[in-house]
């Protein structure tokens, strides 16, 4: 697979110029997560309110791909409920197994459209990944403190 196919604009542009990249002041909850396959290296920051992730964050030391998820991650997921979350990530999951997506599943998951081509490569959806899979832990040890 050409890397046209699979490093787009749009992943391209989430690469160079994250969202949401950098610490939150006093977040509820952070976690880290790593994907030693490709070397990526993540942090989350996460400030949580009655079901709904208010402010997130992340901070990484990671290859495009990963980054770039986690930029679209953070966009899509701040100020939604954990129910929203929860469609896109299972959305995201199709999209990487190369599940055929309905018009409107392809609508909702907007930029993150852009990694479909990971896809091909299954050593670097585990990169595409990294930051749904932060996201799991993370909402685990928000319930085990009350805070869902």
């Amino acid at each position: 697979m050409s890397h046209d196919k699979i490093y787009s604009e749009v992943l391209l542009d989430h690469n160079r110029h994250p969202r949401h990249s950098g610490e939150l002041t006093n977040p509820d909850i952070s976690m880290d997560g790593a994907n030693p396959m490709c070397g990526d290296e993540i942090t989350m920051y996460a400030s949580v309110e009655d079901g709904t992730l208010v402010d997130v964050a992340f901070r990484s030391t990671a290859c495009a791909i990963c980054t770039a998820s986690a930029s679209m991650f953070c966009e899509m997921a701040k100020g939604k409920d954990f129910d929203h979350i929860h469609q896109h990530d299972q959305l995201m999951r199709k999209l990487m197994h190369g599940e055929k997506l309905e018009h409107d599943e392809r609508r909702a998951l907007a930029d993150m459209n852009s990694l479909e081509g990971v896809s091909k490569l299954p050593v670097r959806v585990k990169c595409a990944m990294l930051v749904w899979e932060t996201w799991e832990l993370m909402k685990q040890k928000l319930k085990e403190i009350n805070k869902v």
